[in-house]
């Protein structure tokens, strides 16, 4: 039976504890998986994936970015800090494993996976600190030529409405066409899965649908600009096998064109990188009707 504790660390900006979960196997441990959540949501909505790693022999582990989930209070809901915010949450990925590995696995390898905005983090964190043994990067996106201006415009709104301020004006820059070819839906959450009652749970979830302040919004512009880098590229661990996974209707990766980007540039580069898109599927595959090829393809790729 899997076993579920608590566990605490504190955050790189030395404010804040991150608020985590380690499901522990029975027996001895196969390896680390470590999960980043995404934009708006938090490592709970991951509980039976975790579990099923855990299952499957793996000390499972996660926990709320600062801004998200347990981690921020209601107020700091969708606020990360005041500046250099993309720093922190590429740093307290690390942090966290480091914590949970030296407790739990020191000898033991370690799998690292993101999903959406976790995607974009994970990549800056594997890089940076080359401390996974095997990396999944899912629901991502590939190089986006207005990224520079969309930090600039954030930039300029912070100025306007400080940094805890909010813009229609962005949100609608960078998802305004994501429910494109899913308008017959009439759902503005179309683009997360075909499962309707994954979106109605999305909906109904004040841990899923608060906003991002201009300030978050101009991190999350930053870390897609910085993980699609040519530096990124350059400096990403070549030998560390990657598996790229993606919906082949994902907006965020450009209904295929993205990941199949990011995919070519690594493999130009001599990555050791796998690729696979589930056709027919949005954004959140893990929590639609795909999810078990997808945990199948993962407990393949993590051997």
């Amino acid at each position: 039976m899997v076993r579920v504790i608590d566990k605490e660390v504190l955050s790189s900006d030395k404010k804040h504890m991150l608020k985590g979960k380690v499901y522990l196997p029975e027996g001895v441990a196969k390896g680390l998986f470590h999960v980043v959540h995404g934009m708006t949501e938090y490592i709970g909505r991951y509980d039976g994936f975790m579990r099923k790693m855990a299952e499957s022999g793996y000390i499972t582990f996660g926990y709320d970015h600062i801004g998200h989930g347990q981690t921020a209070s209601k107020e700091e809901l969708g606020f990360f800090a005041e500046k250099d915010s993309w720093r922190l949450l590429v740093d307290d990925v690390f942090l966290f494993g480091k914590e949970v590995k030296n407790e739990m696995g020191k000898a033991l390898p370690l799998i690292l996976m993101g999903h959406s905005m976790g995607s974009f983090i994970v990549r800056l964190t594997a890089a940076k600190y080359d401390h996974c043994d095997k990396l999944i990067i899912m629901g991502t996106g590939g190089p986006n030529p207005a990224s520079g201006a969309g930090i600039a415009l954030s930039g300029v709104l912070k100025k306007l409405k400080g940094t805890r301020g909010y813009s229609d004006l962005i949100y609608s820059m960078a998802f305004g066409s994501y429910n494109k070819g899913f308008e017959h839906e009439n759902d503005k959450y179309a683009w997360l899965s075909v499962d309707r009652a994954n979106r109605d749970r999305y909906r109904k979830d004040p841990l899923c649908t608060f906003l991002f302040t201009v300030s978050a919004m101009q991190d999350l512009v930053k870390l897609n600009k910085y993980s699609n880098d040519q530096g990124w590229f350059d400096k990403i661990n070549k030998k560390m096998p990657i598996l790229l996974l993606s919906g082949s209707e994902d907006p965020v990766g450009e209904h295929g064109k993205g990941i199949k980007k990011v995919f070519a540039l690594l493999k130009e580069k001599g990555a050791n990188v796998h690729m696979k898109l589930y056709e027919g599927y949005r954004h959140e595959i893990l929590q639609d009707f795909c999810k078990d090829d997808v945990i199948n393809d993962i407990l393949v790729f993590v051997g």
